[in-house]
């Protein structure tokens, strides 16, 4: 039960919702779309949803020298359209990005255009009617939309991650996300919700990390964007594995240790890893190897920046760090591939 106290943040009268959506712009406190007011009422049912009390720090950012309420965040997530069942998957969020590993400076400020992405696992898709099959990646869900929109308002209105917009900033505020063109995923993150009903035989990602099944978490990644891979004439695992391969090798992310790989893979595509009798493992372990090159073999194909020596580079440091998402509609062999940028990804459990 939260105890009710006063909020500390400041409060503004307006006549009309008009002109509290209006006023939001004026003040710079919007990502460019209109916003829904947050009332003081509205942000307690927040608070309320999530028993946490408005004052509990959620961690700092050390960058800005902010530090982190529940009330803050609570406040965006208003903004942002979420319902207040959603805001314990928020707050979730929040806690593994300011997680000092995680390295939130890089994608809050650089001028790749990074995004956050967020896989959700356990219960609480369903308890929130997540969409994890068609167009799961894009519009249509209000929790897939809002949960990380209310992180990117966040990061603007919270973290001072304000967005170079072609205008100077209404309050004369510094430009600090500094992205040369930026990405359509810095509205909302890509919203990944892994589909755990369809493919029993395929562990869900947070049972692969440890968790148990009946337990709900988010995973957060920066990403600089998305590959769709094009998986329409492969009719077996390991043709699957050879062509995504080919792929992330064109990518140019290949490294010597480090790094992260994530890959939504559509039921198209998965029917036949399962029907070849494939696991994760086992398809994380064959993309693995195809990925391998030595420096020597890359210059020889005319990455001339390479160092010609015989250092063997893969998609990531080791096969474990590749996660594998099933998600999707049933039409269609388009997986896809998110960008790592930078070599963080941390997941948290979602309190609810």
């Amino acid at each position: 039960m939260v105890e009710a106290k006063d909020l500390v943040s400041a409060q503004y009268d307006v006549d009309s919702l008009d002109d509290a959506i209006e006023f939001y712009y004026q003040k710079g406190w919007t990502d460019g779309l209109p916003v829904v007011p947050p009332t003081e009422a509205k942000v307690w049912q927040f608070l309320e949803a999530s028993g946490r009390e408005p004052s509990e720090i959620l961690g700092q950012y050390e960058t800005r020298r902010r530090i982190v309420t529940v009330e803050k965040i609570a406040i965006n997530a208003v903004m942002a359209g979420c319902l207040p069942e959603y805001f314990p998957v928020v707050l979730a969020i929040f806690e593994a990005i300011l997680d000092p590993n995680f390295d939130l400076h890089l994608p809050n400020s650089t001028t790749g255009g990074a995004a956050l992405g967020f896989i959700v696992n356990g219960p609480i898709r369903n308890e929130l009617n997540m969409n994890y099959r068609g167009n799961t990646l894009g519009p249509g869900n209000r929790a897939n939309s809002t949960i990380g929109r209310a992180v990117r308002l966040s990061q603007i209105n919270v973290l001072g991650s304000i967005p170079g917009a072609g205008i100077e900033d209404p309050l004369g505020r510094p430009v600090f996300d500094r992205a040369t063109l930026g990405q359509p995923g810095k509205y909302t993150g890509y919203h990944i919700v892994e589909n755990e009903e369809d493919y029993p035989s395929l562990n869900p990602l947070h049972v692969e990390l440890g968790f148990k099944s009946t337990q709900s978490t988010v995973t957060v990644f920066a990403t600089g964007g998305h590959v769709q891979i094009s998986l329409h004439a492969e009719n077996s695992a390991d043709d699957i594995a050879n062509s995504v391969a080919q792929y992330l090798v064109g990518s140019g992310r290949l490294v010597a240790t480090g790094g992260f790989c994530v890959l939504v893979m559509p039921p198209e595509n998965l029917g036949y890893l399962i029907r070849d009798g494939w696991s994760k493992e086992d398809f994380r372990q064959a993309v693995f190897e195809k990925t391998k090159r030595s420096r020597r073999v890359l210059r020889s194909q005319g990455w001339e920046r390479m160092n010609d020596d015989d250092e063997v580079l893969a998609i990531t440091g080791n096969s474990a760090d590749i996660h594998v998402i099933a998600a999707g509609g049933p039409a269609g062999g388009f997986a896809h591939y998110l960008l790592p940028y930078g070599g963080s990804i941390k997941t948290r459990e979602i309190i609810h």
